[in-house]
């Protein structure tokens, strides 16, 4: 992976930045990898749950639960399955999310950005309505002007804010830790700051990224 430093003078030059949250706001990431693992203990295919998870990082946790049933697990799914599997997801992980700490680095960056009145919004994979639960609970509204989750596609959020803002690509950035976040900057042509992580290091290594780095504690 290689590391591509940015600068508080890389940062003032953009009017919009889209933040992923699990891994680039808070160090929750990990979090949620446990629970998909202990949401399946016992089927015998904890394993291939986790690196699907990982690979997938990003992806509406639903759309994973399909996915498990069907591939793994040989079951149809349901609706009703995956509603059941979501409530038990979101108590697995709402306490730990909501006393995880910030990304190295992010609060002194966030501080920054918001000084230079650029607008920040949030699209994360996180269902919506808990995402936005979880930015009032840990009092994190000062920092987005927007926020999104799923059902909705990070592209397609992206898009919108650009549209109605009237923003060009250059004019954007994307922070993001997964392969989902990456795309979504390549589809709507805006720049992309990597959080460098060991799990994706295999996909860091084949694309390109315009900044790149392990967390945000070296910004100058």
């Amino acid at each position: 992976m290689i590391q591509k430093p940015i600068s508080y003078t890389d940062l003032a030059k953009y009017k919009c930045m889209f933040f992923d949250f699990d891994g680039v706001v808070l160090e929750s990431g990990n979090i949620k990898t446990d629970a998909f693992v202990e949401l399946y203990a016992g089927t015998g295919v904890e394993e291939q749950v986790k690196a699907h998870h990982l690979a997938h990082q990003g992806v509406a946790r639903y759309e994973k639960f399909k996915w498990i049933s069907e591939n793994l697990l040989n079951q149809e799914h349901t609706q009703e399955m995956g509603e059941e599997l979501g409530k038990r997801f979101s108590e697995l992980v709402k306490a730990k999310v909501l006393s995880a700490p910030f990304v190295p680095g992010f609060r002194e960056m966030i501080t920054f950005i918001r000084q230079q009145n650029i607008y920040c919004v949030v699209a994360s994979g996180t269902p919506q309505e808990e995402l936005r639960g979880i930015v009032i609970d840990r009092k994190l509204s000062p920092f987005f002007d927007e926020v999104y989750g799923s059902p909705r596609k990070k592209a397609e959020i992206a898009k919108e804010v650009m549209q109605r803002k009237q923003l060009n690509a250059e004019d954007c950035l994307f922070f993001g830790d997964a392969s989902t976040d990456h795309q979504a900057a390549v589809q709507t042509h805006m720049d992309f700051f990597a959080r460098l992580t060991p799990e994706l290091s295999d996909y860091w290594e084949k694309v390109t990224y315009k900044y790149g780095a392990s967390d945000f504690s070296k910004i100058q």
